[in-house]
């Protein structure tokens, strides 16, 4: 009878076990990205570059440098370039434009008519006693127009004669070219910087995207004088005895952004993360 009875009872407590569920354990899942993580690198061509959004990104981060005013061996330095940083909000599948600023340009050759201005708004500078100034480097989305522009980091001043260094390129306000006289100062975020002046001899002014021009001085064939930075809005010339100003940064178009001035020796640069 007990037998009996214990029969019973382990094949009640089977039935009861087999219809509980038991809890079900899984592994937590990381969740992934859609695209996967990236870098490019824009170094200086002289001309526009492109950028085509990857599939799946949805936002990138833009560091940009600007290039740095000339510089003469022994008798000054061009200003350096400035750095800015931001994030774009982007498509996928959209395009880009990239403009990657050259450094300013010396010349020890006689040449009346100055030294050409470094790639992207960098303004003349003398031949011989003085040098061109820096390009700036932006990203551009939606055209190529100066009003595309969503970031900029702006280009240093160059160099004048007189062992006097241009205006360091970049920050909201470019830098001052140094100098004696009046001198040569940077871009803002709404005007270009004002020409150097001395002796009647006046540097041009900065202008939307462009620095402005050393002054119209020559003696037995050789110019005088620092041009301006490109940036946002370029820095003012420099005349016989003052360096160029520099241009200033830009970071309208962007988010999470800063700009520091005087951060780049050299051509300018452009790195996108995604």
């Amino acid at each position: 009878m007990i037998k009996r009875i214990t029969l019973i009872l382990l094949s009640f407590f089977c039935i009861i076990n087999a219809q509980i569920a038991l809890p079900t354990f899984q592994g937590v899942h990381k969740p992934h990205s859609s695209y996967e993580s990236g870098s490019q690198t824009f170094s200086y061509t002289g001309a526009q570059q492109t950028f085509t959004v990857p599939s799946g990104v949805t936002s990138i981060e833009i560091k940009a440098y600007g290039a740095q005013g000339g510089s003469h061996p022994s008798r000054g330095d061009g200003g350096l370039g400035g750095y800015a940083i931001g994030n774009l909000s982007v498509t996928a599948g959209n395009t880009l434009y990239i403009y990657v600023g050259g450094e300013g340009v010396y010349s020890s050759s006689t040449n009346n008519s100055g030294t050409s201005g470094g790639w992207n708004g960098g303004g003349r500078g003398g031949s011989a006693y003085g040098a061109s100034g820096g390009g700036a480097s932006d990203v551009r989305s939606g055209g190529t127009a100066l009003s595309n522009r969503v970031i900029v980091a702006g280009g240093g001043g160059g160099f004048d004669a007189w062992e006097n260094d241009g205006g360091a390129g970049g920050g909201t306000t470019g830098g001052s070219g140094s100098g004696s006289g009046t001198v040569a100062t940077g871009g803002t975020q709404s005007a270009g910087g004002t020409g150097g002046s001395r002796s009647g001899y006046t540097g041009g002014n900065g202008t939307l995207g462009d620095g402005g021009d050393n002054s119209t001085y020559a003696v037995n064939g050789y110019t005088y004088g620092g041009g301006g930075g490109g940036g946002y809005y370029g820095g003012g010339g420099g005349h016989p005895w003052c360096a160029g100003g520099g241009g200033s940064s830009y970071l309208g178009g962007v988010s999470s952004s800063s700009t520091t001035s005087g951060q780049r020796s050299g051509n300018g640069q452009i790195i996108i993360n995604w």
